[in-house]
């Protein structure tokens, strides 16, 4: 196949995949000459990630979607069903590996997802899906498993273990403990373990938390951990000492090193509003010399209008260059790095004999724009273009209808308080950071009530449980109060977005509007709502789970867009903050969130407490 030329794109493409012990007897038969490759490359420029350099006038061969050699292909024969690639002096990578992500943060279902991240060459992912099992339970874990299979893109599973977060705090739709994770890995679900949020339930010794460690370290996968707090000298190291591998909370140069350090990979994540890489990087840059190896890149969390329009993984290595990373360093931290941390490093992460058969062709590497994308061998993305079908999956009814909550009225919202003035307990928001501060705000009620005050950036936020009713629910709706949005009069955002448990989340500056974006939501089956002055200015359907569209990403980024400029117009100016906004539930950042059952205080080295609204 020359350079120019395309395959018609395939129809109800299934990605077939074969393990190298199955085909052992070819590759090195291929490799010695004695067959035919199924694909050469020749005349490459290899990015060795291996030795960290550039070599010239590389041939790579291909048999059964697995590197047979990298070198000179002259002696291997050209069959008449070899694909001949003249890379004619282009550079050829590995594929990209995001060791951290979360698909439901895109909005769009792991096909979709897959559709579009392959396109800038993202060829495995090790996807946390904590957000959809959050609201389905083990069920969703596999589902999500089985909508991944026959996919090009190398879909690696971490188990959710915190669902929900902290336990006791906060109701989700489900709980998952050690005997779930054990099952997960037993059916072959999950590949690793997810994110361990709860931190303080690790370094303080909760019996369930140790209980889910000891199940991920005996089936011998992966552990991969949210350590949230500035405290780094005594906590952190024995939040490594449970097994965590690897790292994504860092936020500064010193946090990041100190990770590396302990033999912990930093993550640095370079999301779509979390962007914390140019301040993590310093511990790259500022420390000529340091051996790099334990340093990954990662998106986590990326909206839809991200993915569409500015990149996935070549995003973040782009940014990495630009904040004085050696181009080769950046590429490493996104395949054998990553790779090694994944413990897949004979599998992936390299143009390397008896890998997959993951290779990007690009023409520079500081632009990074992606000219072929190549999966097991298969050319599946050429010029920004999907050359295979990837086809939908169908995915059951109660996977669709998960917002059970009855339509609420202005009444639903009242703060009903009989004294004079009151001091609040407010959540000081930070557009595009995660943490908040928590200040004390001093109101006089209206009507008998506390009420939002624009006039002083004070809204309302209320948050209902949403799930199949359970018994034992105490907090079936809660209150609190965040200032930073600067929201207008008579507006609200509602979401069923709302991290992790994600349960239904309103936030706004009158009680009518704060209904009527609750009902749209309840109505449409989840998403993102922006009411103002009495009706709905923009809406997100999200029904699968009520975090995800069916429809490609390119349709749901145009949504996204429509909604952000809606929550622009309600006074807010900040780029993506519906992101922002919808972490005030996750109980697991510092310093106050708010949870179904109340405000949660976590304050560095000390375990979370619930505290009133009202300061005593």
């Amino acid at each position: 196949m020359s350079k120019s030329s395309r395959p018609n794109k395939s129809v109800g493409y299934s990605h077939q995949r074969r393990a190298l012990h199955e085909v052992t007897l070819d590759m090195v038969a291929t490799a010695m000459g004695r067959q035919p490759a199924d694909v050469v490359i020749r005349n490459a420029r290899l990015v060795n990630v291996n030795v960290g350099r550039i070599q010239e006038g590389v041939d790579i061969a291909v048999r059964h979607g697995l590197i047979a050699l990298v070198g000179d292909a002259s002696h291997i024969p050209v069959g008449e069903r070899t694909q001949v690639v003249e890379a004619e002096g282009r550079f050829v990578l590995p594929g990209f590996v995001d060791t951290h992500m979360h698909v439901e943060s895109s909005m769009v279902d792991i096909r979709s997802f897959a559709a579009s991240v392959l396109l800038h060459g993202t060829t495995t992912i090790a996807c946390d899906n904590h957000e959809i099992t959050n609201v389905l339970g083990l069920r969703a874990v596999e589902a999500f498993s089985k909508a991944s299979q026959g996919l090009p893109l190398k879909v690696l599973v971490a188990m959710p273990v915190c669902v929900p977060s902290i336990p006791t705090f906060e109701d989700a739709g489900a709980v998952i403990t050690d005997a779930e994770v054990s099952e997960a890995y037993r059916q072959g679900w999950a590949q690793l373990q997810g994110e361990q949020m709860n931190f303080p339930g690790l370094i303080y010794g909760d019996p369930g938390v140790h209980a889910i460690t000891a199940a991920s370290l005996r089936a011998g996968v992966v552990l991969t951990g949210h350590y949230s707090s500035p405290e780094i000298e005594k906590g952190l190291p024995a939040f490594v000492a449970a097994g965590i591998s690897g790292c994504h909370e860092a936020t500064s140069g010193r946090e990041a090193l100190r990770r590396v350090e302990l033999g912990c990979y930093a993550q640095q994540r370079y999301g779509t509003a979390w962007l914390d890489m140019p301040n993590t990087v310093k511990a790259v840059t500022e420390n000529p010399g340091i051996d790099t190896r334990y340093f990954t890149l990662i998106t986590d969390d990326i909206t839809p209008a991200t993915l569409v329009y500015d990149g996935h993984l070549n995003r973040v290595v782009r940014a990495a260059i630009a904040q004085g990373v050696p181009p080769i360093t950046a590429i490493q931290m996104v395949t054998i790095n990553a790779a090694q941390m994944l413990e897949k490093s004979r599998w992936i992460g390299t143009v390397s004999p008896g890998r997959a058969a993951d290779m990007l062709l690009v023409n520079d590497l500081v632009n990074l724009e992606i000219d072929q994308v190549y999966s097991d061998g298969v050319l599946v993305a050429d010029k920004g273009e999907l050359v295979v079908d990837i086809q939908p999956y169908d995915y059951p009814v109660w996977a669709l209808k998960s917002v059970h909550v009855d339509p609420v009225s202005p009444a639903d919202f009242r703060v009903a308080h009989a004294g004079g003035s009151a001091k609040l307990r407010v959540m000081r928001v930070f557009p595009g950071y995660v943490h908040t501060q928590e200040e004390q705000v001093e109101v006089k009620p209206v009507g008998g009530a506390l009420q939002a005050d624009p006039g002083r950036d004070l809204a309302k936020v209320a948050v209902f449980y949403r799930h199949e009713p359970k018994e034992g629910l105490t907090g079936s709706k809660s209150f609190g109060f965040a200032t930073g949005l600067t929201f207008k009069p008579r507006v609200a955002f509602g979401s069923t977005v709302a991290h992790d448990c994600h349960n239904l989340m309103v936030i706004g500056t009158a009680d009518e509007e704060m209904a009527i974006a609750a009902n749209e939501l309840i109505r449409i089956g989840g998403g993102m709502v922006v009411a103002m002055e009495g009706e709905v200015r923009a809406a997100l359907p999200l029904p699968l789970a009520g975090l995800m569209s069916l429809d490609p990403a390119p349709v749901v980024a145009d949504q996204l867009r429509r909604l952000e400029e809606a929550i622009r117009q309600a006074g807010c100016p900040a780029d993506s903050v519906e992101m922002t906004i919808t972490l005030l539930p996750l109980i697991v950042l510092p310093e106050l969130h708010l949870s179904n059952r109340g405000y949660v205080q976590l304050l560095p080295g000390q375990p979370p407490k619930f505290v009133d609204v009202l300061v005593s």
